[in-house]
């Protein structure tokens, strides 16, 4: 008989259920999705209970595939989508839909902490360049904007954590990863910001105690086991981000070791045993999900977006027309430079009011053109990020995951842009959050001793390496790309600011 982990990965879009075996391959997957709204600007929200209810449905589809193994579960680990905030109150029950990781409503309570906390203190504090997206401004705002909400709020949550509620009905719980995250603790204490609260009006007790993500919170209650399919006292991991748990399905476990995630969001990830404090706070850092380790994050915030927002102009045919168009510009895009900036940027601007820009069209350019120059555009921008971590350590090999890691030609630029080795790994493209909270769920349970065991499972596939007859011209792309940004940044603040 065969043990499965039970992986719930909480996307941008949609829930995915994954039967994950001891040798930490994918048996089985089902998923369903929710909408996101977006009732103002700056506004993204989602509403948490389609997050339990894709979550039953999910799960029940995966049964229905695989109906034999619901009794082999051994454990369930969640990984998903971070930066959110989810006031609930003493029942559990939300207060508001979750402003999701993309909402930036907070920019006056961004500045507030500018001024009071100041720049440079709160990235020493937490790690995190200070953003509109951070639960810490969010939760100003509630307190602000809505105070007879916030005084009835009880805890704070992130997705994840609602989710473990939902599953044991423990409301009192988040990891490491999410709150580090969050700008809510200190990186090296892992503690919340007791002190910074207080100059800010925030109230510590508002937020759920915390846990490294290994540890288990509770056990499946009767009434949700009758919803899933499943029986009652399975244990639950307190789970992570979802960042730091593709850092695991990635296989990312050693100093130095770093990977590129492509999807809807993307990241360039780099493995390090203490935080990396950047002078000019251009990347950020999270707790790992043993709460022992930090990960350095370049996040690129429309990279699978930039790609589907331009596959559905010109190339409406499908994805693999994209490709197909993009393969016959050479590398360049004759000229031709795309600012990936649809909804803000974050690392290493960190502006929510910046905005896509095609720069040097000419006479020449055809619909060829774009589709390359929105692949390129995007993939300057996460070689921008690996060049920041190359100032502390030296890379020449990433791994690569993500729906965009099926791109061969994107694989290829990223190579060239990025001066590095490209590797595939042995699961899904897709798999990876899913693989790593199925990792931390193991430990938990005693399937593996710890974290460095558990990616000793993921293997390596196909790679790509660098092709030296691009390097000269995406050198000098690269140049110009890094000097759009500072001049347009006055036109953005003009159009799109208060």
């Amino acid at each position: 008989m065969s043990t499965y982990i039970l992986a719930l990965d909480v996307g941008t879009s949609s829930v995915k259920a994954s039967l994950v075996s001891p040798e930490l391959k994918v048996a089985a997957e089902a998923a369903e999705s929710y909408p996101t709204y977006t009732p103002a600007p700056h506004c993204v929200e989602q509403n948490a209970r389609d997050w339990w209810r894709a979550s039953v449905s999910a799960v029940r589809k995966l049964f229905a595939i695989r109906p034999d193994c619901a009794k082999d579960v051994c454990a369930i680990g969640i990984g998903a989508h971070m930066l959110g905030l989810l006031p609930v109150d003493a029942q559990g029950e939300p207060l508001t839909p979750s402003m999701i990781h993309s909402d930036n409503r907070a920019l006056d309570e961004a500045a507030e902490v500018e001024e009071r906390i100041g720049l440079d203190r709160i990235y020493r504090l937490t790690g995190n360049a200070l953003t509109a997206a951070a639960p810490l401004c969010k939760a100003m705002w509630l307190r602000r904007k809505h105070p007879e909400i916030y005084a009835r709020t009880a805890r704070f949550l992130q997705a994840k954590d609602y989710l473990n509620f939902r599953l044991t009905g423990n409301l009192d719980t988040t990891d490491y990863s999410d709150a580090s995250h969050a700008m809510l603790i200190d990186i090296r204490k892992k503690v919340y910001l007791t002190e910074a609260f207080q100059e800010l009006g925030l109230d510590a007790d508002r937020f759920p105690a915390l846990h490294a993500s290994t540890e288990v919170i509770g056990s499946l209650t009767a009434e949700a086991a009758a919803q899933l399919g499943l029986k009652q006292g399975v244990p639950v991991v307190a789970g992570g981000g979802d960042g730091p748990c593709a850092n695991v399905g990635a296989g990312i476990a050693h100093t130095g070791d770093v990977y590129c995630s492509l999807g809807t969001t993307g990241w360039i990830a780099c493995n390090m045993d203490e935080p990396y404090l950047d002078e000019q706070r251009r990347v950020f850092n999270i707790l790992s999900l043993d709460g022992n380790h930090s990960c350095v994050f370049g996040t690129v915030e429309s990279v699978c977006r930039s790609v589907d927002w331009a596959q559905k102009i010109y190339a409406p045919e499908g994805i693999d027309a994209m490709n197909a168009l993009a393969a016959e510009v050479p590398a360049g895009s004759d000229g031709l430079i795309f600012l990936p900036y649809l909804q803000g940027e974050r690392s290493p601007i960190f502006d929510p009011l910046a905005r896509g820009v095609f720069f040097g069209i000419g006479p020449n350019h055809d619909r060829r053109h774009f589709a390359r120059a929105v692949f390129e555009g995007v993939s300057y921008a996460l070689a921008g990020n690996l060049d920041i971590m190359r100032e502390r350590v030296p890379v020449e090999e990433m791994r690569i995951i993500g729906g965009g890691a099926k791109s061969k030609l994107w694989r290829q630029i990223l190579a060239d842009a990025g001066r590095v080795r490209v590797r595939g790994i042995d699961t899904s493209a897709a798999a990876a959050t899913s693989l790593g909270a199925a990792a931390a769920a193991a430990v938990g349970v005693g399937v593996f001793h710890s974290l460095d065991e558990a990616v000793g499972r993921v293997g390596m596939t196909d790679t790509t390496e660098p092709d030296p007859a691009n390097e000269a011209v995406y050198a000098e792309r690269m140049r110009l790309y890094q000097m759009l940004y500072p001049l347009l940044k006055p036109a953005f603040h003009e159009k799109f600011g208060h």
